[in-house]
């Protein structure tokens, strides 16, 4: 034993003479990035000190005098010991930490020196200890200057990982965030920034600024780092600050680091939506549709904020609410103990009426409800009546006409209607003059007259009415035309409908992938028919007073053999694998949104896909929905193969096709179809084969890695 301890003393010695050696020297130390690795263990290895220290304090301080001879002595030295070699090996560590780039020099400082302080006087309080007893004045005065001293080191280092005020935040009133009305809130100041200080400040603010980006300030935020700015809506990714947060999570360039509390979809979605329209410092949230993502956080954050103890119902079960969850249908609470639920719905051609009055079991647990872009009718608003908590309901861009208005009038604690995109009329909206609740009614893009809504305000009192932007004085821009149809993935031969809010309105429109303009392209009239894989890019025109809209572009895909079942043959990322087993097959086609749990995602081996059918079918076409998103590491394929055959173990290769990978300045986010044709062939089975690329170009920032392929539909002609 006795040779242990004058082991851990003599090499305590030798690190304190070095760590006085490279002090001495500081300004001509350079860290080799394997000593770099053993400085990163300064987090890891810093509580134990502390830990020995202070026990040892405070034993020197409330012990009594030991008796001669006594063990407790001998263990006491033993532990006084060790808590100066841990003490000096951490100092030493986080010496190696601070010469890497990213640490704000004065905040580093007394940080530096009082660690260092507390390796050199541990040693020297063992070194010397037999010189002063421990049961003495001056022994007790030590230690507690001692532990002042680690305290004090201990909290700047906090300071510097987790932002100034750490320890003292939670008793600190004026850092809890004020409570706002809807109507008041900010976009960046009450929805973003919460997020950022959250997730991200902790790495970027003063202290620790790595890649030298400082998020604690709106100048210095959108300044940017040595990387450059945070975002750039030129690229398709929209710059640096979402391309990190997309990237895999064990990626050494994914933000937050893995490690650190992750990012939620949800706050994704805000920051994707601050960004792309325009990332404004000074924009107030009702300024977004209603229907927008950011919105929808906004709305809900708050609301919780207000509601979360006023709920006087007891919570529904959870095996019901499991039970009722689907892939199109999601049950969520509004916070992890609150008894209310928010219901949200995906996927226009999957719902049905069916699927608002499958939720009577939990009718009375139902405070928010967002059924935009389903196809909901008139006739289902008594269903929604039936749920008397509801506070807040979206239906946008339904098939709502107005008729049944009346019935949300039941509704005795609703207070947020939003009926943007719908044909409703000025007079039908007058029923809701009995909804006592209801503060806030968002009808933009409806078939209300500008004149109408001055009369609306005196009649809807205590409503505010959100109309959007209109004036008299200017030239506006029309919006564009919608498509009625739902499904984008067609059987056989299909109609088009097209329609346009404005009366009047001119739509014209190509099939060829070119633009549509005023004069040239096709008039719409009765429909548009279609029986292949089509783009069609269309534009309302409305003379006089009026801009021509933009182009809305949608592209519809034919599929005619849909495959019986579907089986991976290789397993997907846990974070993209689709929601479902006929993920690949299910004619439903995703947006250009990563995380929609609609495309099925893999990295580290080729994506292979088994189709069969119950009985053959004559093939002679077979395409493949695949997603490039080149800030996120998405590449096309590097080879696609496409085999059948009438037996699973007997397939022949049916097509290949090696893509060109983009290149640095090539388009970031695309949905690509790729066609493989081939003579017309009996098949009972199909085999899909996508080879990730292996290794991602020198240009890139994630250069040298491995690629993911994405892919979200097969369609079998």
């Amino acid at each position: 034993m006795s040779r242990l301890i004058t082991l851990v003393y003599n090499a305590t010695f030798f690190l304190v003479c070095l760590l006085a050696f490279l002090l001495v020297f500081e300004n001509l130390l350079v860290v080799p990035q394997w000593l770099q690795v053993a400085g990163r263990m300064h987090p890891l290895l810093l509580h134990f000190p502390i830990t020995v220290l202070m026990l040892y304090g405070v034993w020197v301080i409330i012990a009594p005098r030991p008796e001669a001879g006594s063990p407790v002595k001998y263990w006491a030295d033993n532990v006084l010991l060790l808590g100066a070699f841990t003490a000096t090996l951490t100092a030493m560590m986080g010496f190696m930490l601070s010469k890497e780039p990213g640490y704000d020099a004065s905040a580093l400082y007394w940080h530096k020196w009082t660690g260092i302080a507390t390796a050199f006087v541990s040693f020297g309080w063992y070194a010397f200890r037999n010189r002063l007893p421990r049961h003495l004045l001056p022994a007790k005065v030590l230690s507690g200057l001692t532990m002042v001293v680690l305290l004090v080191a201990g909290h700047l280092g906090a300071n510097i990982t987790h932002g100034e005020e750490f320890l003292l935040a939670p008793l600190m009133s004026d850092n809890q965030a004020p409570l706002v009305a809807m109507n008041d809130a900010l976009v960046y100041a009450h929805v973003v920034q919460p997020i950022l200080e959250e997730k991200c400040v902790s790495c970027h603010n003063p202290q620790k600024a790595k890649g030298e980006l400082i998020m604690t300030t709106t100048e210095l935020f959108a300044k940017g780092g040595k990387n450059g700015t945070p975002w750039d809506t030129t690229k398709a990714d929209l710059g640096l600050l979402l391309t990190r947060a997309h990237l895999p999570l064990d990626d050494k360039k994914h933000m937050p680091p893995r490690g650190k509390v992750q990012l939620t979809d949800d706050e994704i979605q805000v920051l994707e939506s601050w960004i792309r329209r325009g990332s404004s410092f000074t924009a107030r949230v009702v300024e977004f549709p209603a229907d927008d993502p950011l919105y929808r956080f906004a709305s809900n954050r708050l609301t919780v904020a207000e509601d979360e103890n006023s709920y006087e119902f007891a919570a529904a079960d959870d095996k019901k609410i499991q039970e009722l969850n689907t892939d199109y249908r999601v049950i969520t609470p509004l916070s992890e103990e609150s008894p209310a639920l928010s219901v949200s719905f995906f996927s226009e051609s999957a719902f049905q009426s069916s699927d608002l009055s499958d939720l009577t079991p939990i009718k009375d647990q139902i405070v928010e409800l967002d059924a935009s872009k389903m196809p909901v009718r008139d006739e289902d608003l008594k269903l929604i009546a039936q749920f008397g908590n509801l506070r807040k309901l979206l239906l946008n861009f339904t098939d709502i006409t107005g008729s049944t208005l009346g019935e949300l009038a039941k509704l005795p604690h609703l207070r947020e209607l939003s009926l943007t995109g719908t044909p409703v009329k000025a007079t039908q909206l007058l029923a809701l003059k009995n909804a006592n609740a209801l503060r806030n009614l968002y009808v933009w893009n409806t078939g209300i007259k500008p004149e109408e809504f001055s009369q609306l305000k005196k009649e809807l009192r205590g409503v505010s009415l959100e109309s959007g932007f209109r004036s008299d004085t200017v030239v506006l821009k029309l919006n564009p035309p919608n498509v009625i149809n739902k499904e984008q993935i067609l059987k056989g031969e299909a109609v088009l409908k097209l329609e346009h809010q404005i009366k009047g309105a001119v739509i014209r429109y190509t099939l060829d992938d070119t633009e549509p303009d005023s004069v040239n392209s096709l008039v719409y009239k009765d429909g548009i028919r279609i029986n292949n894989t089509t783009t069609l890019k269309a534009r309302a025109f409305k003379p006089p007073g009026w801009y021509g809209s933009e182009v809305m572009s949608r592209k519809f895909y034919r599929t005619t053999y849909p495959p019986d079942s579907m089986r991976l043959l290789t397993k997907p990322s846990d974070r993209y694998k689709g929601i479902g087993n006929r993920v690949l097959i299910d004619g439903i086609k995703s947006n250009r949104d990563q995380n929609s749990k609609k495309w099925i995602g893999i990295q580290e081996e080729p994506l292979i896909a088994l189709l069969s059918y119950d009985r053959p079918v004559t093939a002679r076409k077979v395409s493949l929905s695949i997603f490039q998103n080149v800030g996120s590491s998405i590449f096309p394929p590097v080879k696609m193969e496409i085999w059948g055959g009438m037996e699973v173990d007997k397939l022949k290769l049916l097509g290949t096709q090696k893509p060109e990978m983009p290149g640095e300045k090539d388009p970031g986010n695309e949905d690509k179809l790729y066609d493989f044709e081939f003579d017309p062939t009996q098949v009972k089975y199909l085999k899909v084969v996508a080879v990730p690329l292996a290794k991602i170009p020198a240009w890139h920032g994630n250069k040298g890695n491995k690629g993911w392929v994405f892919m979200d539909e097969i369609l079998v002609n």
